[in-house]
């Protein structure tokens, strides 16, 4: 495999991965443009085992998705529903904790919680979701709300973001999922998410989460309509 990746057009990328090297921008679209799937997934496989031996890791969790109902239209969305349309569903604080108790084993190690921006919803439901889940399964991570609902929820709550984070971590949140993160450019945003919040304002609340100490992923949606530079 050294042969092979020495005479990739990648090789010059590949020694500074193989170095320790941090990758430019312009690293980053050539191999994003590159066919040579043997050279990158052996240079990911190196970054991996670097970082975590190797090991793969899982979990086994579950979805919920409190409400589907979402004032915001984004043109990539076959999931929302507005208020009193066909197809629209919030659930009860009860229903949410029958959804994760459904199936449930001991071998659920998180629950991940997203939904709409509904209109209506108080604040409040959300904090009690996250008390109810977190009494009735204390050993289970919860993954709630994406960067999106946060901005979302600290305007429900009329208070800073900071603090909204804080009262849903007392309630029991232990994470923040990805979505809403789409792509950060802005031309492809308006394309296909136009009222969402920025690029720029995710990271910013993305940020936030980190500094309250919680993690967050950010979840790439891409294949669409942007460019690779993008």
């Amino acid at each position: 495999m050294e042969t092979y990746i020495a005479r990739s057009e990648l090789a010059p990328i590949a020694e500074k991965v193989l170095a320790g090297e941090r990758l430019t921008f312009e690293d980053g679209v050539a191999l994003y443009r590159s066919n040579d799937l043997l050279t990158l997934g052996a240079l990911a496989n190196f970054v991996r085992e670097k970082k975590n031996g190797n090991l793969a890791y899982y979990i086994i969790n579950r979805h919920i998705n409190p409400t589907n109902i979402c004032f915001v239209d984004c043109q990539l969305c076959a999931f929302a529903r507005k208020v009193g349309e066909e197809g629209g569903w919030t659930m009860s604080i009860e229903e949410v904790v029958q959804t994760a108790a459904r199936g449930y084993t001991d071998s659920v190690r998180e629950f991940h919680i997203v939904g709409g921006l509904h209109p209506y919803l108080p604040f409040q439901y959300y904090v009690d979701l996250l008390r109810a889940l977190k009494y009735h399964f204390p050993n289970v991570h919860l993954k709630a709300f994406t960067c999106v609902e946060l901005d979302y929820l600290a305007k429900l709550a009329g208070k800073s973001l900071r603090e909204t984070i804080e009262i849903l971590k007392e309630a029991g949140l232990d994470s923040v999922p990805g979505g809403g993160a789409e792509i950060f450019a802005r031309r492809v945003r308006d394309l296909i998410c136009t009222h969402k919040i920025s690029g720029e304002r995710w990271m910013e609340v993305a940020r936030t989460v980190h500094e309250c100490g919680l993690k967050s992923t950010a979840t790439m949606l891409y294949g669409h309509v942007e460019t690779y530079e993008e």
